[in-house]
């Protein structure tokens, strides 16, 4: 389990928002940064599972989250830059740290800044339309990605801590009784 996070957010300082060809509003650098570097930390407040389910029952507006563990989740606070990420089939960012996405490779001034949802939601009724024109591209995010393998190799350890966990779960042998 990762440690209580901050309570807000923060972007690395060449990070701007702007408009996106994947949709609405997306993040890009102003410059070149090399892989690993630390881009987003985000922040804000624990939520249990189903406090969760009613903030978002609440129709209160977008409620930015992540998975934590299986009944918990952090919730961003509202309005934050951090949340204007959008996701992609094949990101250039991925966890590396507690609530820390970087670098996955060296990354082109101009570029816009995506990571792969899969990895950060394990809600089984999440479902999300994709068009981040990726020739990787799903066509759609699932809550229940993180159980393909091809995004298990792809991502090795570069997951939430519940889907990690759950990942090393379904790969351990089964005993017979």
């Amino acid at each position: 389990m990762w440690p209580p996070p901050e309570p807000d957010c923060r972007l690395h300082p060449a990070v701007e928002v702007r408009p996106s060809p994947i949709a609405g509003e997306g993040l890009f650098t102003r410059v070149s940064l090399p892989a690993g570097t630390a881009v987003s930390c985000i922040g804000g407040r624990l939520v249990p599972g189903n406090e969760l389910r009613r903030l978002l029952r609440a129709g209160a507006g977008y409620v930015d989250t992540i998975t934590v563990t299986a009944d918990v989740h952090l919730v961003l606070p509202p309005g934050r830059p951090n949340g204007k990420g959008n996701h992609g089939c094949d990101p250039n960012l991925w966890w590396s740290a507690p609530y820390t996405l970087a670098a996955r490779r060296d990354i082109a001034a101009g570029e816009e800044l995506t990571n792969d949802y899969a990895t950060s939601t394990g809600e089984e009724d999440f479902v999300m339309p994709c068009r981040c024109g990726s020739p990787l591209c799903r066509g759609s995010v699932t809550g229940n990605d993180w159980s393909r393998p091809d995004l298990q190799r792809r991502y090795g350890d570069h997951w939430v801590p519940d889907l990690l966990a759950r990942i090393h779960a379904s790969r351990r042998p089964r005993s017979s009784s």
